[in-house]
């Protein structure tokens, strides 16, 4: 627990916050942006930036590869915050109706399940890494509890312009909007 009262995660000298909301407790939260290489493997080293994030972990980390709903890149959940995603989608939705169903299919297509080896690296699967256009240079990005993975040249072209990103903005944060809860 942390100074405010809000839950967090202790990783050496730095609390990293916690999701508390009703859905998505104990999500770890990632902070930034970062550069890294695959090479012709498909091997990727996660940034020890977001290593150190993760908190009180070894060799053999496992986590969820997925491709992004809404984005032409690569979707990276630690396993404690998929199960926590599964669990909530469990509780949503119902097998047996058939948009659901279609959901759920779509949403799991092409998931992978990864482990970090002994040098940090994940090993992306071929059809993930061609559906995501990773060539050489990767950019990691913190987004909330998930990692976001692009090719380099794909996050440069999707960047929002400034004006766009006002204008989003302002939709999203209206009179009512309240940042202390």
């Amino acid at each position: 627990m942390g100074k405010n009262g809000k839950k967090c995660k202790k990783v050496g000298k730095m609390y990293l916050l916690l999701h508390s909301n009703s859905k998505w407790k104990n999500v770890i939260t990632f902070v930034g942006e970062h550069t890294g290489k695959i090479d012709a493997k498909g091997r990727v080293p996660l940034p020890s930036q977001l290593f150190r994030q993760l908190g009180d972990v070894s060799e053999g980390a496992r986590f969820v590869l997925k491709k992004s709903i809404y984005k032409h890149c690569l979707e990276l959940h630690p396993i404690d915050n998929w199960l926590t995603i599964t669990q909530q989608l469990s509780k949503s939705l119902n097998p047996f109706n058939k948009k659901h169903n279609d959901f759920l299919r779509e949403f799991s297509k092409g998931t992978s399940d990864l482990t970090l080896d002994s040098m940090n690296r994940l090993l992306v699967p071929k059809q993930l890494a061609e559906y995501a256009g990773l060539s050489k240079d990767v950019v990691f990005l913190g987004v909330e509890g998930i990692i976001e993975v692009w090719d380099k040249s794909r996050y440069e072209a999707d960047e929002m312009s400034q004006s766009d990103f006002e204008k989003l903005a302002g939709e999203i944060f209206t009179d009512d909007f309240n940042l202390n809860g």
